[in-house]
């Protein structure tokens, strides 16, 4: 009787999870490429049909509003649309809900000085340490570069050098090219050098 609970369990828990990565009319209009997350093909910033796939994005949200996938595809559409103020706080809504794409797109808003973000670089220091501990690359390598660069003095540094140093053999094991391979080179002796 036990078995058959678990297993019960185990395969209502697996719909659940089915369902929550199944494809909606917003990620098959505004999946980005450099999302590691994306469930469907990416759809090039070039080819993106604005209001068609902000209605669809809204339409998929009413449905599920606490998709925080949905969330990221729709501030990104937004933010592409100049609806910056709208834009920032979908994607700070998505990176608050934990997903690895908006938290590292959020601190670049705050980090590029993008209008309606906030202006604090320790929150940058937060979110791009979120995303890097998810595994999110462009993280991995922005947290330490700023860390190492001096970017986040001010802020409580909130990973240790042996933490940032495992970030980058991570990213080195992931890193897809010669000049991103070079990069973490680069970091590597920074960071070794960095007195924090």
């Amino acid at each position: 009787m036990r078995l058959a609970v678990i297993l019960t369990l185990a395969v209502v828990l697996s719909c659940g999870a089915q369902a929550a990565d199944e494809a909606t009319q917003c990620d098959r209009l505004a999946s980005h490429p450099e999302d590691p997350d994306r469930i469907t093909p990416a759809v090039e910033t070039k080819d993106l049909k604005f209001d068609l796939a902000i209605k669809a994005c809204e339409a998929d949200l009413a449905k599920d509003p606490n998709n925080a996938r949905l969330h990221y595809l729709l501030g990104r559409l937004l933010f592409y649309n100049n609806q910056n103020e709208r834009a920032v706080q979908e994607v700070r809504l998505s990176a608050d809900k934990g997903y690895r794409q908006a938290q590292f797109v959020f601190g670049a808003f705050i980090n590029n000085k993008r209008p309606f973000a906030p202006t604090d670089i320790c929150l940058v220091e937060q979110y791009w340490l979120k995303s890097a501990q998810a595994g999110r690359q462009a993280a991995r390598l922005s947290y330490v570069r700023h860390v190492v660069k001096g970017k986040f003095a001010g802020c409580k540094v909130q990973a240790s050098k042996p933490e940032m140093q495992a970030l980058l053999d991570t990213a080195g094991k992931d890193s897809p090219g010669y000049y991103e391979r070079l990069l973490i080179e680069d970091l590597t002796e920074q960071l070794q050098a960095y007195k924090g």
